[in-house]
């Protein structure tokens, strides 16, 4: 496993997960993805936050980038780290029972309606910035013909409503990605990147509100298939109930 890689595993997640348990067994690199849960952090922000040296800080977050849980974005001088959800949720698909899943969701509601009931609201950030990445096992031709020609079969909440009967992605320059209503429909965004098999960037309003979104998809061959590289940017103000749902 490489870091900010996480291979495809068709029975669920490989034998190799120990550097997952590894990542996530010690406290200070559990404070790291908690920080980047909140949203993501540059390497001297995220060294600020703990009394130990800055290189421990960057081992620690090499470790973590090995298994996979945090993934890095270079902009100009400085490199961003973010939470990559990826490699959790690939555990919560192999140790929850999908039925118990459903019920420890909704016991997880209720305690949150008990607990919360009365504390003030924390305001919706007004800018979105995530960052995932995950290996498939597949040519970039193949994922990225996935990507383009089927975006019903991987887009979807929160940024459908509940009208949308399907989705059609337009494969070119200035095409329009949209959802189809029973009579009419809305658009999602329009293709402002594009290179074959290599890189899809899709800006418009994503159903966000008064935000304007960036969703960048980048791909490059690897041993054994393809890495996908996934960035998502909003600058403006959110809607509440879509704010709520991410």
């Amino acid at each position: 496993m490489r870091g900010n890689v996480v291979p495809l595993d068709r029975g669920g997640l490989a034998e190799d997960t120990a550097l997952l348990w590894r990542a996530l067994a010690d406290p200070t690199r559990r404070r790291i993805l908690d920080l980047l849960r909140e949203r993501p952090l540059i390497t001297g922000e995220i060294a600020a936050q703990f009394p130990v040296s800055r290189i421990a800080v960057m081992r620690h977050l090499e470790v973590l980038s090995e298994a996979g849980l945090v993934t890095s974005r270079k902009r100009g001088r400085e490199r961003w780290h973010y939470l990559n959800a990826v490699p959790l949720q690939k555990l919560h698909r192999r140790w929850a029972d999908p039925a118990a899943a459903g019920f420890a969701s909704a016991l997880l509601r209720l305690q949150d309606t008990v607990e919360t009931e009365g504390k003030p609201m924390e305001p919706i950030r007004p800018t979105v910035d995530v960052a995932l990445d995950i290996e498939i096992v597949g040519t970039p031709a193949t994922v990225f013909t996935a990507l383009t020609k089927d975006a019903g079969g991987w887009w979807g909440h929160p940024f459908v409503t509940a009208r949308a009967t399907s989705l059609a992605l337009d494969p070119r320059l200035g095409g329009l990605f949209t959802e189809r209503w029973d009579n009419g429909g809305q658009v999602i965004a329009s293709v402002t990147g594009w290179a074959q098999d290599e890189h899809l960037q899709l800006t418009g309003p994503f159903h966000l509100g008064v935000a304007v979104g960036v969703a960048t998809f980048d791909l490059a061959g690897s041993g054994t298939g393809t890495v996908l590289r996934f960035s998502f940017r909003a600058i403006g103000v959110v809607d509440a109930a879509v704010g709520e749902a991410m």
